[in-house]
C-alpha cells in the first residue's frame, strides 16, 4: 500500500488508519491481495458486504470485504474471456460484467465465484457498461459497434440501435428515475441518450458543450440523471428526464477529467477525477462542487466510483500498480418527528448512520429560527446501518414553538440534518392536585416542604398547597373546575397559599400568608395608657400587615384573612388583613364575607368595605 507524503498513517493489516478528530473526508486505499497491473476498473456493491470489482488487466474478477478492506481474486479459477469493464448487481442476486475484448460476451458471476458467459444473440462489440434495469432484466452499451442490448437473467440477449447515431460510442448506462434507461455517448460531439424498456431510443445534444465527452451517468438523489465530461476542462452535467442539461464546473479544477459518477448516502454525488495527480469530487445537488485528495496516492488515475454497505464512497484506481480506496462519508442524519411532548421538556428523535465511523451527535433547539439552546452529546455508535437516537430536553417554555436539528460529527465531517419543529403542550390544572401560575412581572413560589424559587416568565404547573409571593407581581391562577372546565383569576400584591378542597366542587381556597403580627402587639404596647380615640391608637388598630388583591369573571374562589373569608361572585376585591381585624374592600361586583368573630355572612357591593373586627364588637361599613 502507498503512504500519501505528509499524511502520517498507522497501517493495521494492511487498512490505513486514519487519524482521529479529522473532521474531513479522507482516503484509505487497499492494496495487500490485489494482483500487480491489475487494473481495477469499475466497483459495486454486491449485497453481501463486500464490493465486487472488474479487473481489465487481468481479463479477470475480484470482491474486497467492506469491514476489513480483505481482498480476494478470482484469476487462477475463473478468468474471464474478454476484459472485464463495467460491472452491476442483477436482480436475481448474482454479479454481471460487460466484457470489451475479442468479440465480447456478457459474464454472469455468482456469490460465490462460478461464472457463466452469454455471447449467443450478442453481435461481436464492445460490451462497456452494464445496469440492472427496471424490468426485471440487464441493459448493457456496447461501444463499437454502437448498440444498446439487453440480456434477460437466463442470458437471452436483445440489441437495439434504431435511432441512435452510428459511431457514438456509448460509454456508460443507468436506470432512470422515469423508468427508462440513460446513457452516454462519448464520441464527438457527445450525446445523452434514453432508451425505454421497450427499445425506443432518443437522444439529446441542447446545452451539451462540444467535445467534452460524456462519460459516466447515475441516477441523481433530486430525480435527475448526472453525469460527468471527461474532456476539454471537465465538468459535472444534469439533464432533467425532460431531456433539459445543465453543466456545472464553478469549484472543479481544470482539466481534471471526471470519469466515475454516483450517488452517495449524504444526498450528493461523487466522482472521480481520474487527471494527474488525482482527486475525489462531490457535487450537490444545485451545483455546488468539492474536491478532496488527503490520503490518495498521487497519479493513480480513481475511476468508477460506487456506494458501499458501509455508507462510505468506494472507488477504483486504474493506473499501475493499482488500488481499491475509500473516501469515508461524514455521518448521515435525519431529524424525526417528536413523539414524546410535555409542557416544558420534549423527547428529540433523530436517525443517525455513522458510516463505519466513531459518531457523536446533539440537538440544537430555539425559538423561531435560532438555534441557541444544544443538548449533551452523546454516542451514535460506529455501525454501518443506520440507527435511531433521542435525547432529552427541559426547561421550555409552555405551548411554544421550537425549532430543532441534529448535528452529528465523526472524522470525516459534520452533517446538520433539516429542522423540524414541535410545539409543547400548555400548561393543565388537575382538580385537586395542581393549578397553574402565569406570572407577570417578579413572583416566587414555594412547593410544599420546599424553598422559595423564582416562577418561570412562562409559568408553571404547580401543586396544590404551593405559595406564591406576588408582592413584586401577579399571577394569573388557572385550575379545573366542574365538568371539566377551567377557571382564570388574578391575584397580587401579597403572598398567599393555594388550596382546593375535595368536595367543594372546584372552588379555589386562598390563604393569606405572611406579615408579622407582632408588629401589632408593639404598638399596643407603645401606647400604653392613651386614649383609645387618639390618633397613634387609630394607627395602631387600622395598620395594614398583609393583603393580596383579587379579580376573577364567573370563576369560584375564596380568600381568607385572619378574622374572615370572602367568597367572590365575579368581581375584583381586596382582602387585607390588619391589627384590628380583617378588611374586604369590592371595587366591582359582590363578595360574600363570612365574619369569624360574629359568625355572620355579609355581602359587600362594589364601592363598599367591610371590616371583620378582632373582637367581639358591632361591625362597621364603610362607604
Amino acid at each position: 500500500m502507498a503512504i500519501a507524503s505528509g499524511f502520517a498513517m498507522l497501517l493495521l493489516g494492511g487498512v490505513a488508519a486514519l487519524p482521529a478528530n479529522a473532521h474531513h473526508p479522507s482516503v484509505t486505499e487497499f492494496q495487500t491481495g490485489l494482483s500487480l497491473n491489475s487494473g481495477p476498473w469499475d466497483i459495486v456493491d454486491g449485497g453481501d458486504g463486500k464490493l465486487w470489482f472488474s479487473q481489465d488487466g487481468l481479463s479477470a474478477f475480484g470482491s474486497i470485504a467492506a469491514g476489513d478492506g480483505l481482498i480476494s481474486e478470482f484469476t487462477g479459477l475463473m478468468p474471464l474471456a474478454g476484459s472485464p469493464k463495467g460491472i452491476a448487481k442483477g436482480p436475481d442476486g448474482n454479479i454481471w460484467i460487460a466484457e470489451s475484448s475479442f468479440d465480447g460476451a456478457i459474464a454472469r458471476v455468482t456469490p460465490g465465484g462460478s461464472v457463466t458467459e452469454f455471447t449467443t444473440g450478442l453481435t461481436p462489440s464492445d460490451p462497456w457498461d452494464i445496469t440492472a434495469g427496471p424490468d426485471g432484466n440487464l441493459w448493457f452499451v456496447s461501444k463499437t459497434p454502437a448498440f444498446i442490448g439487453r440480456i434477460t437473467t437466463d442470458g437471452t440477449i436483445t440489441e437495439f440501435s434504431a435511432g441512435l447515431t452510428a459511431g457514438s460510442e456509448p460509454n456508460a448506462i443507468a436506470a432512470g428515475p422515469d423508468g427508462n434507461l440513460w446513457f452516454t455517448e462519448s464520441a464527438s460531439p457527445g450525446r445523452i441518450g434514453r432508451i425505454t424498456p421497450a427499445g425506443v431510443i432518443t437522444e439529446n445534444s441542447i446545452g451539451l458543450t462540444p467535445n467534452m465527452v460524456p462519460t459516466d451517468i447515475t441516477a441523481g438523489p433530486d430525480g435527475n440523471l448526472w453525469f460527468t465530461l471527461s474532456g476539454g476542462a471537465g465538468a459535472i452535467g444534469r439533464i432533467t428526464p425532460e431531456g433539459e442539461i445543465e453543466e456545472f464546473s464553478e469549484g472543479l479544477t481544470p482539466g481534471s477529467a471526471p470519469t466515475g459518477i454516483a450517488t452517495g448516502g449524504d444526498d450528493a454525488l461523487w466522482f472521480t477525477e481520474s487527471a494527474s495527480p488525482g482527486r475525489i469530487g462531490r457535487i450537490t445537488t444545485w451545483g455546488g462542487i468539492s474536491e478532496y485528495s488527503e490520503g490518495l496516492t498521487a497519479d493513480r488515475s480513481p475511476w468508477m466510483i460506487t456506494p458501499g454497505p458501509d455508507g462510505n464512497m468506494w472507488f477504483t484506481e486504474l493506473a499501475t500498480p493499482g488500488a481499491l480506496a475509500r473516501i469515508g462519508l461524514p455521518p448521515w442524519a435525519r431529524t424525526r418527528s417528536v413523539e414524546y411532548l410535555s409542557d416544558n421538556s420534549a423527547r428529540l428523535p433523530a436517525k443517525i448512520r455513522p458510516n463505519a465511523q466513531a459518531t457523536e451527535f446533539y440537538f440544537e433547539y430555539g425559538l423561531g429560527e435560532s438555534f441557541k439552546g444544544r443538548s449533551e452529546a452523546s454516542s451514535a455508535g460506529d455501525g454501518w446501518e443506520a440507527v435511531e437516537v433521542s435525547t432529552r430536553i427541559a426547561n421550555l417554555k409552555p405551548q411554544t414553538k421550537y425549532h430543532y436539528r441534529v448535528v452529528a460529527t465523526n472524522d470525516s465531517g459534520t452533517t446538520t440534518a433539516d429542522a423540524g419543529s414541535f410545539k409543547t403542550a400548555a400548561l393543565e390544572p388537575e382538580a385537586g392536585e395542581a393549578i397553574v401560575a402565569e406570572p407577570k412581572g417578579r413572583v416566587r413560589f414555594k412547593r410544599p416542604g420546599g424553598r422559595w424559587r423564582p416562577l418561570p416568565a412562562w409559568g408553571a404547573e404547580l401543586p396544590l398547597g404551593v405559595a406564591l409571593d406576588t408582592r413584586r407581581g401577579s399571577i394569573n391562577l388557572t385550575s379545573a373546575a366542574r365538568n371539566g372546565r377551567r377557571q382564570t383569576g388574578r391575584f397580587g400584591g401579597g403572598i398567599m397559599q393555594v388550596r382546593q378542597p375535595r368536595g367543594a366542587r372546584g372552588r379555589i381556597d386562598v390563604y393569606l400568608r405572611g406579615g408579622n403580627f407582632k408588629a401589632c402587639t408593639r404598638l399596643a404596647a407603645a401606647r400604653g395608657r392613651r386614649a383609645r380615640s387618639s390618633p397613634l391608637a387609630s394607627a395602631s388598630r387600622s395598620r395594614r400587615v398583609r393583603r393580596l388583591w383579587g379579580s376573577d369573571s364567573g370563576g369560584r374562589y375564596r380568600t381568607h384573612g385572619r378574622h374572615s373569608q370572602a367568597t367572590v361572585r365575579g368581581t375584583r376585591w381586596l382582602t387585607e388583613d390588619r391589627c384590628d381585624g380583617t378588611l374586604t374592600r369590592v371595587t366591582d361586583g359582590s363578595v360574600v364575607v363570612r365574619d369569624h368573630t360574629r359568625r355572620r355572612n355579609v355581602v359587600v357591593r362594589a364601592g363598599h368595605s367591610y371590616l371583620a373586627q378582632k373582637r367581639a364588637r358591632p361591625a362597621r361599613r364603610r362607604h
